[in-house]
C-alpha cells in the first residue's frame, strides 16, 4: 500500500453525502495509487488466515473477538439498500452460531467494533485504532430490503465513460439510453433510417465506397465474407439489407442472379438508378426483412446480409422470413457487430487519453454484456438511428428456432499488409474483433 497524507478518503466522501455529520478522514492508503482510503476503510487482517482484505470483505464476531474474511467463511448476498449501495454481505458464524454483516454495513448500522468501543486491536494497514475520528448513527439503522434482481442492476460503467469520451471528441452522440426492444416501434426505426439514408449515401458517394463498401467493409469484413461466399455463378442470391447495393453489384458481376431488398425507399431508388447504368440484371425491391412477401418460398440459394441485423428490430421474424425463402440446405451468411466487443458502450482505455499509439491503448472496458435493447445514436453527419445490442445466445436461439444451424463463425481481422498501409487498424481491430460473420445452413 502506498501512502498519501493529503487526500480525503474515497469512501468517506461517498458516505458524507448521506450522513452530513460524517468526518472526512484523510485518505492515506491505496492499493493501486489512484483510490486513497482512511484506516476505517482500508485493508484489515483476517484472524484465521492472517491475510489482509478490503474492509467490506470481513466481519467482526464480538463473542470470539475475531475478524473473519469472506474467504475463510463464505458469505451470502443480502439485497438491501444503504447509502449508495444495493447489498450487504451476511455471514453465519459457526463460532457463536449467529449472523454478522460485513464491516461496511456494520458501520452503517452502528455495529462496527470501533463504534462499540472494542478495546481489542483490529489489525489494519495503519495498525492503530482511530476512535478519535469515529462516527456513529444516533439510532440503530437498517437498510431497506429489495429484490435481488434490482440489487444486481448496476450502472454500465463502460457506457458512462463512452459518453464522456464522445462528448469530448464530438463524433458519436447518444440520443437515448439503452431501451428495451418492446418499447421501440418498428415504424420508428424505419422512419429514422429513411430520414438519414440520403446522408448515408452522401457520405459514401465517392466511387470507392459506392463500389467496394465503406472502410470497415473493404479492409476487415468483406475479405472474410468472400472467403465464405465462394462461387456464386448461376445461384439465386438475396442481398438482405442491401443499402447502396455495392454488394449486390459485385455478386452480379460474379454471375449471380441477385435480388437486393431494403426497407429504405431512398436506398432502393439509388440502386435502381445505378442498375440502369450497369445493366447487371439485379432486381431491387423495397421490403423489410421480416416481411418478404414478394419472394417465393424455397426459391433462394444463398442469402447474404452484411452488417444489417444491428439495425433490425424484429430480428426473430426476419430470420423466420429468410428461412422461408431459402432453399433446403441453402446458406445464410451474415455479418454483424460483435455481440461482445462491438457493442457501442465498449471503449479502449488509453493513457494518455489522446494517444494514437497501439502500445498506449491498455485494454477494452466491457460491462453489462447481458443488457439487450436499442440505443438511438448519431455520428458524423448522420441523423439519429437505432442500433440494437443482443447477446450471442439470443442470436443463436433465434437461428435455431427458425431452422438454421451455425456451420462456421469468423471473427475478421486485417492482414499485416493492410495494417502497414492503414496503421489506425492496428490499435483496435487487430487486438479484438469488432465484427463477426456467421455461416448458417437451413436444415430440415
Amino acid at each position: 500500500m502506498v501512502t498519501d497524507e493529503k487526500r480525503e478518503c474515497y469512501y468517506c466522501n461517498k458516505i458524507v453525502v448521506y450522513e452530513k455529520e460524517y468526518p472526512l478522514r484523510r485518505g492515506r492508503f491505496s492499493a493501486e495509487n489512484e483510490i486513497f482510503r482512511c484506516s476505517w476503510h482500508s485493508q484489515f487482517q483476517c484472524s484465521h488466515c492472517n491475510k489482509f482484505y478490503h474492509f467490506s470483505w470481513l466481519y467482526w464476531c464480538p463473542t470470539t473477538k475475531s475478524l473473519i474474511c469472506g474467504n475463510c467463511n463464505n458469505p451470502t448476498l443480502n439485497p438491501l439498500t444503504f447509502w449508495n449501495l444495493k447489498y450487504a454481505y451476511e455471514f453465519y458464524c459457526d463460532q457463536c452460531n449467529e449472523n454478522h454483516f460485513d464491516l461496511y454495513y456494520s458501520e452503517f448500522q452502528g455495529n462496527h467494533p470501533w463504534q462499540n468501543g472494542e478495546k481489542t486491536e483490529i489489525n489494519c494497514v495503519l495498525r492503530e485504532n482511530t476512535a478519535e475520528q469515529m462516527w456513529k448513527p444516533k439510532n440503530i439503522q437498517s437498510g431497506k430490503e429489495i429484490p435481488l434482481e434490482i440489487a444486481l442492476v448496476q450502472e454500465n460503467k463502460g457506457l458512462l465513460i463512452r459518453k464522456q469520451v464522445a462528448e469530448k471528441v464530438g463524433t458519436l452522440k447518444f440520443h437515448s439510453d439503452l431501451i428495451s426492444e418492446s418499447e421501440i416501434t418498428r415504424s420508428y426505426v424505419y422512419k429514422q433510417w429513411e430520414e438519414t439514408s440520403n446522408d448515408w449515401l452522401d457520405i459514401h458517394k465517392d466511387k470507392l465506397s459506392s463500389e467496394e463498401g465503406d472502410f470497415n467493409r473493404r479492409h476487415i469484413i468483406d475479405p472474410a465474407l468472400w472467403s465464405l461466399i465462394g462461387e456464386v455463378k448461376g445461384l439465386s442470391v438475396l442481398d438482405a439489407g442491401c443499402g447502396n447495393g455495392y454488394l449486390s453489384r459485385k455478386l452480379a458481376q460474379k454471375g449471380a442472379n441477385v435480388i437486393g431488398v431494403d426497407h429504405s425507399k431512398t436506398f432502393i431508388d439509388y440502386c435502381i438508378k445505378r442498375e440502369k447504368g450497369n445493366n447487371l440484371n439485379c432486381q431491387f425491391l423495397v421490403a423489410s426483412l421480416d416481411d418478404l412477401f414478394m419472394i417465393r418460398s424455397n426459391s433462394i440459394d444463398l442469402i447474404i446480409s452484411n452488417i444489417v441485423f444491428v439495425d433490425v428490430l424484429p430480428y426473430k421474424q426476419a430470420f423466420k422470413e429468410l428461412s422461408r425463402v431459402l432453399k433446403l440446405n441453402g446458406r445464410l451468411i451474415w455479418s454483424n457487430l460483435h455481440p461482445v466487443f462491438g457493442k457501442v458502450p465498449n471503449i479502449f482505455y488509453r493513457l494518455p487519453y489522446d494517444t494514437r499509439r497501439n502500445e498506449e491503448r491498455l485494454y477494452v472496458l466491457i460491462d453489462r454484456y447481458f443488457d439487450s435493447g436499442g440505443t438511438l445514436l448519431s455520428w458524423g453527419k448522420l441523423k439519429p438511428i437505432w442500433q440494437f445490442d443482443r447477446t450471442l445466445s439470443e442470436y443463436s436461439r433465434a437461428l435455431k428456432n427458425t431452422g438454421f444451424v451455425i456451420r462456421e463463425i469468423i471473427e475478421p481481422r486485417p492482414d499485416n499488409e493492410t495494417i502497414r498501409k492503414y496503421p489506425e487498424l492496428a490499435y483496435d481491430v487487430d487486438r479484438i474483433p469488432f465484427f463477426i460473420i456467421y455461416e448458417c445452413l437451413k436444415i430440415e
